[in-house]
């Protein structure tokens, strides 16, 4: 009997980490941007292919078999390895740099570093993917980008975080807002707050929690995922919103907020910079890591 060859597909080994990541063929396809019939066909074919049963799929819920556990480690090796192959090759294959940042260092940080590093080397590139900071930790982990930006640590054994400059947290408000508050009153504003997983709302709320104030306790009246649109909401007089002292420069020129400042409280955090602890990083990436590190003060 002649031996089945194992022809993989990269498509269909890409559906099968996302089916496990997402516990949902729907949620899969959805994220990969691809029809449900095309996901199940790839599983299919994976299936056949090896002889085995990966998943188990019922109405209610899915599971993984101990031989798609396996299956599952080989392939998040794979794509790990490509991706260092790419990096190893250099940029005629797809990039030489890719980085996940979130909000506040992706705009207010990363483009002066990046446009300073590109006027010494004008051979390196780099692709910049915005998320919040667990999800900027989770592509850090997957092996998805070579290096992250963030203002909140995940802790995990396979990441390395290296602090290279730190952030103010300030509260701000319309106009003809006063310009002081005490701590307590906080409960009483109206406030617009970031999502949940932004490294900012994390920085506020553990700081108001040091002094018996439970996120819960706020008075939220709006949310909103983007920094620009926390700054419009509170120019538009929504309410008052804590946001990094890094995002309203301009506003503060223009004269369009104030910020608010709360007797007794300063609220700081530290950016970070974060890789996987085994993983070789290209030139470019290092030089990125290397010029956060002096070039910010």
């Amino acid at each position: 009997m002649k031996k089945k060859e194992l022809n993989f597909d990269l498509k269909q080994l890409r559906s099968y980490l996302e089916i496990l990541k997402e516990n949902s063929f729907t949620r899969a396809s959805r994220k990969l941007k691809i029809g449900q019939a095309t996901i199940s066909n790839h599983i299919q074919c994976l299936e056949e292919m090896l002889g085995i049963r990966l998943i188990i799929r019922t109405s209610k819920e899915l599971s993984v078999t101990p031989k798609g556990v396996i299956f599952q480690a080989f392939c998040k090796k794979l794509f790990q390895d490509i991706e260092n192959l790419k990096v190893g090759l250099g940029k005629g294959f797809g990039g030489v740099s890719s980085i996940s940042a979130s909000t506040i260092p992706s705009i207010y940080i990363l483009p002066n570093i990046i446009a300073s590093l590109k006027k010494d080397h004008p051979d390196f590139y780099y692709r910049v993917e915005v998320s919040d900071s667990r999800e900027v930790v989770e592509k850090i982990k997957e092996g998805k980008t070579e290096i992250g930006v963030t203002g909140k640590q995940f802790k995990h054994a396979s990441l390395v975080y290296e602090d290279f400059s730190s952030d103010e947290i300030v509260l701000i408000g319309p106009l003809d807002h006063p310009k002081s508050v005490n701590i307590q009153d906080l409960i009483k504003l109206p406030m617009i707050s970031r999502e949940n997983g932004s490294g900012t709302r994390d920085a506020y709320e553990m700081a108001l929690k040091r002094y018996q104030i439970l996120p819960s306790e706020l008075n939220i009246v709006f949310e909103n995922y983007t920094t620009d649109g926390v700054k419009e909401s509170v120019i538009s007089g929504i309410g008052v919103a804590f946001i990094s002292r890094l995002a309203i420069e301009r506003e503060l020129c223009l004269k369009n907020l104030r910020i608010i400042a709360i007797n007794g409280l300063k609220i700081t955090r530290k950016f970070h910079v974060v890789y996987l602890k085994n993983r070789h990083l290209s030139e470019p990436a290092m030089e990125l890591k290397n010029a956060l590190h002096s070039n910010i003060e």
